[in-house]
């Protein structure tokens, strides 16, 4: 049985605004609008609306935070952020899909950044407000703690293939949200 979410206003509303068939595969656009995660490209997924917006209200955004998202794939998660008010910056290792999400976010006019390589790697000028993985992990990854601005912290799927948790976590401690959730592997 699913738990209700009751959205804010301004998530329902980016939820609404950003065209999510513009981010699935030709072959997916009749079931854009499915509360389903999607099938990309090398195993990838577009995670379903209803986990995106748990995200996102589990990130606690206020406008002009920086977040950064690890595993952006198609940059779905991008725009909705970028709605939100957000100076979202996306890593994606897949280079077809960072190429793709890049050409997609252009062409609706969204300004996030993308950078194709591996999120552990790739130094940032900035610290950011906010890192959020669209991919499960084992642990919080310490790189990703690294990256955090004073009082940000790092939201992410934790846990095996078939049972992960939204994690919340500072420079300082950790928070179980209890969202539990299940998404595909981060790489």
């Amino acid at each position: 049985m699913r738990e209700h979410i009751t959205l804010a206003p301004q998530i329902e509303k980016a939820i609404l605004s950003v065209p999510r068939e513009e981010f699935v595969p030709q072959e997916y656009v009749d079931s854009a609008y499915v509360d389903t995660a999607l099938p990309l490209v090398s195993g990838a997924t577009i995670s379903q609306p209803s986990m995106l917006a748990i995200m996102l209200l589990e990130l606690r955004l206020d406008p002009g935070h920086t977040v950064l998202e690890a595993g952006s794939g198609c940059g779905y998660f991008l725009a909705l952020l970028s709605e939100l008010g957000a100076i979202a910056t996306g890593v994606e290792i897949i280079p077809e899909l960072a190429r793709k999400s890049k050409e997609v976010l252009a062409k609706l006019g969204y300004r996030a950044d993308v950078i194709e390589g591996d999120a552990a790697k790739v130094r940032f000028l900035r610290p950011f407000d906010r890192v959020v993985f669209s991919a499960a992990v084992d642990e919080i990854p310490k790189w990703a703690i690294d990256l955090l601005a004073p009082n940000g912290f790092v939201l992410a799927p934790v846990g095996g293939r078939s049972d992960q948790e939204l994690i919340r976590a500072y420079v300082d401690r950790v928070e179980c949200t209890g969202k539990r959730c299940r998404f595909v592997p981060f790489v």
